[in-house]
């Protein structure tokens, strides 16, 4: 060992050798570090996180000599600010394949055992090639998320939100037809850059337009601007072909610099539209109200999602900021966020049908005489019980009906296009709400009739006693009618007074209806404000039930039913 090049006292200074090379494929290197926990060190397949490098002039690009995979192992020169693990102070390599680094041979001449010092950036101008090669592609820029050489890509390596760019990918005169003009470049009015000369395409456009204008028999500044006006059409025409999800591939679409620090990716699209979503503020001054306004946050949210599924399939940052996998799934999930709402609605309706019954029953009840009335408040309270079970189920399969209606709302069929995503005025939100009480009218009417047989019942067998009781049975019933008319009525209900004395200071209700985590707190324009009376017009119209499609149960299969195992 004493003779060796690593014991020579002399090499570095007599003979210290850079170089500079490129990493190779991961394939080579990947399985010398695990990927995620492990329990031992003995379960690392390789020794120390190294790198396979291809030298500039020392290995030959093509391969041909000598393979990625008989590369010399690289070690890593860290920075004493990273430390070398001991004491758990160390720092992680974050290199990848495709990287240009540079630094020394340890063994000098032997040129044996490289050790990796630095890395060169990648500029956010240089083209990146997708895919490692075994030819001349070696040594060209390439990218950290290319396709090794053996064609098996890493499953652990995936491009975050963060490495992602907002603009189609584009080729070279693509991009620069397509590009805004940077400052201090004027345009004319059909947006012509001045910088530039036209090329290839344009030119013909030009041509062409030219032709047409002398038939026409245009001349002077008509011709002029038909000529420009016709370039301009034509760039704007490719330019959206270009930008569309659907036009061919090309490399680009990760960002890998190290300069354009300030580059819009797919991750800040996703924080803004996260910033800039609604969240709802409930007012405990008039929930019902304030119940209304948040469901129309709620549509203004799901119309906003639509659009962006539906531009995906035209606009390219829609495509790579969008996070909604299914349009189905994300009307489903909204609808039950409606229902909630919803619930605060049938709330206040049952709250003013159980005060009406009360006000009738209360006649009844002045009528018995004092040892019956204790039997009769056993029927309230079975009344009552009714009352509430009805009003629970209905809110509790509300979210399948809203979403039947949101469906023929939006006119969906769930193909990719065409859809319709309409804005969310409040007489949306009246005429779904309206919709839905009108849907469970009948179911409503129904459960306070039965609730009230009890009563009926009750008093028949009590008749010869109580013989002016008829009529207010009849009263009673008849409250059915008035719920399904009066629902104006029913949303304003208040049921209880805070001012009990009417000299305590009414509370300062709050203004705002949402938050937005960029712009704060908002509410809605006056004109905007709900009507329990549209509500009840609505309420009013027949309206054909949308179709509920209930999920099944789970079943075991029919071996284990039948005993078999």
């Amino acid at each position: 060992m004493e003779g060796g090049s690593l014991f020579n006292p002399g090499f570095l200074g007599a003979s210290f050798n850079w170089w500079v090379g490129q990493i190779a494929s991961d394939s080579t290197w990947r399985d010398n570090h695990l990927a995620g926990k492990f329990e031992s060190k003995d379960q690392i397949p390789g020794w120390g996180r190294r790198y396979k490098v291809r030298i500039i002039g020392l290995h030959d690009r093509e391969e041909k000599v000598i393979s990625s995979d008989q590369l010399p192992w690289a070690q890593v020169m860290y920075p004493v600010t990273g430390g070398g693990g001991q004491a758990n102070a160390g720092a992680t390599a974050n290199l990848r394949q495709g990287n240009f680094v540079f630094g020394f041979f340890l063994d000098g001449q032997d040129q044996q055992v490289p050790v990796i010092m630095g890395v060169l950036g990648s500029n956010a101008q240089t083209a990146l090639s997708i895919k490692i090669g075994t030819d001349q592609s070696n040594f060209s820029s390439t990218s950290g998320y290319a396709t090794p050489a053996d064609g098996n890509k890493d499953p652990n390596i995936k491009v975050p939100d963060e490495g992602l760019v907002v603009n189609k990918p584009k080729s070279k005169e693509q991009s620069q037809e397509c590009s805004p003009a940077p400052a201090g470049v004027s345009v004319n009015e059909f947006g012509l850059r001045s910088d530039l000369p036209l090329n290839k395409q344009q030119y013909k456009d030009q041509q062409s337009a030219a032709a047409e204008a002398e038939a026409r028999g245009l001349t002077g500044t008509e011709r002029s601007a038909f000529i420009q006006k016709a370039v301009s059409s034509g760039i704007k025409a490719r330019c959206e072909a270009a930008n569309s999800p659907t036009s061919p591939t090309q490399p680009g679409a990760t960002r890998e610099n190290v300069d354009a620090v300030h580059e819009l990716s797919a991750a800040d699209v996703k924080r803004n539209d996260h910033y800039l979503r609604k969240t709802v503020l409930m007012s405990p001054c008039n929930m019902t109200s304030s119940a209304l306004k948040a469901i129309q946050i709620a549509l203004e949210n799901l119309t906003k999602d639509i659009d962006k599924v539906v531009n995906a399939a035209l606009s390219y940052i829609d495509a790579v900021s969008n996070v909604i996998q299914e349009i189905k799934s994300l009307i489903a999930n909204i609808a039950c966020e409606i229902a909630k709402y919803m619930k605060i609605i049938f709330d206040k309706i049952m709250e003013y049908v159980l005060k009406q019954i009360n006000k009738a029953l209360a006649k009844t009840i002045e009528s018995m005489p004092p040892n019956k009335r204790n039997k009769f408040i056993d029927i309230k309270e079975r009344i009552t019980d009714l009352i509430t079970c009805l009003y629970s189920k209905i809110t509790n399969n509300l979210c399948g009906q809203i979403q039947g209606f949101l469906d023929r709302l939006l006119n969906l069929n769930y193909t990719p296009l065409p859809l319709t995503t309409p804005t969310t005025p409040i007489c949306s939100v009246e005429e779904l709400v309206g919709n839905i009480i009108q849907t469970n009218m009948d179911t409503m009417n129904k459960g306070t009739d039965d609730a009230l047989k009890s009563v009926d019942k009750f008093l028949s067998d009590m008749q010869k006693e109580l013989s002016n009781v008829a009529g207010v049975v009849s009263g009673i019933q008849s409250l059915v009618g008035s719920v399904s008319g009066s629902l104006t009525s029913a949303l304003s209900f208040e049921n209880i007074k805070l001012n009990i004395f009417g000299c305590d200071l009414t509370p300062n209700c709050p203004a705002s209806d949402y938050y937005t985590l960029q712009n704060g707190s908002g509410g809605s324009q006056q004109k905007q404000m709900p009507s329990f009376s549209n509500v009840n017009d609505r309420a009013q119209q027949p309206v054909t039930p949308p179709t509920v499609i209930d999920k099944p149960y789970a079943t075991p299969p029919s071996s284990l039913r039948s005993g078999r195992r």
